[in-house]
């Protein structure tokens, strides 16, 4: 749909879809257990730079609610809430 070709690494779960220069990457996972209903049905993930912890503490500074850090296969990242209950969750760079 995007007619951009999908990064190395794509599964069936995951995938990201990097733009040229200084754009954003998206990502794309398949969601597992209970689909969210209302307001968070879309979920917004922010790529972190190699400041991604400072950039947390950041937004949480700013009054989102920090709800977990996490870690998984090597992946870190940190849900938020924003002040309207909207959740986000900010990456760590992905490992090599």
């Amino acid at each position: 749909m995007l007619v951009r070709p999908l990064d190395d690494g794509a599964t069936q779960a995951f995938a990201t879809i990097a733009f040229e220069g200084d754009g954003p990457t998206w990502m794309f996972h398949q969601p597992q257990g209970e689909l969210p209903t209302g307001q968070n049905r879309l979920m917004l993930d922010l790529g972190g730079e190699a400041d991604w912890s400072e950039q947390a503490d950041r937004v949480e500074a700013l009054g989102a609610e920090r709800i977990s850090d996490n870690e998984q296969d090597g992946v870190r990242w940190v849900v938020f809430h924003d002040p309207e209950g909207n959740t986000f969750r900010i990456f760590a760079p992905r490992p090599e």
